[in-house]
């Protein structure tokens, strides 16, 4: 498998992570920028800092359940977003993470293929409990 199409595979199943983490049992979530309650296959896996940036591409702290509005509309609600990061995960969590973003990072297909297989567990378990099969 390419490397690209490995980053893809993953981003897919970690997208679906973090949207279901952000949501409740009846898959409903609050948007991390504006707090809009959405279900969970409506949002947006939105990056803190972007996703170009492979470091911090598949941190989960640095993704969270976001609306579409915020998230592509509103270009992330960047200031929003890294305000709420330090308020919920400790002041200079937003630092460390954009400090994080700029270190150069590479991942093998076989780097790629472990965290998608993490990820796939975690969101096989999320939905198992859920009753989602």
């Amino acid at each position: 498998m390419s490397i690209s199409k490995a980053k893809k595979k993953l981003d897919t199943v970690f997208s679906q992570f973090i949207r279901l983490r952000g949501s409740n049992d009846e898959g409903y979530g609050h948007c991390f920028t504006c707090d809009r309650l959405k279900h969970w296959k409506e949002v947006h896996c939105g990056h803190f800092m972007s996703r170009s940036k492979l470091s911090t591409r598949w941190m989960e702290t640095n993704c969270q359940f976001q609306c579409a509005k915020c998230n592509l509309y509103g270009a992330g609600e960047q200031f929003i977003f890294g305000s709420k990061l330090d308020e919920f995960h400790g002041e200079g969590t937003a630092e460390a993470i954009l400090i994080a973003s700029n270190q150069m990072r590479k991942f093998s297909v076989h780097e790629l293929e472990e965290m998608y297989q993490y990820y796939k567990n975690r969101v096989d378990e999320i939905k198992e409990s859920r009753g989602m099969g």
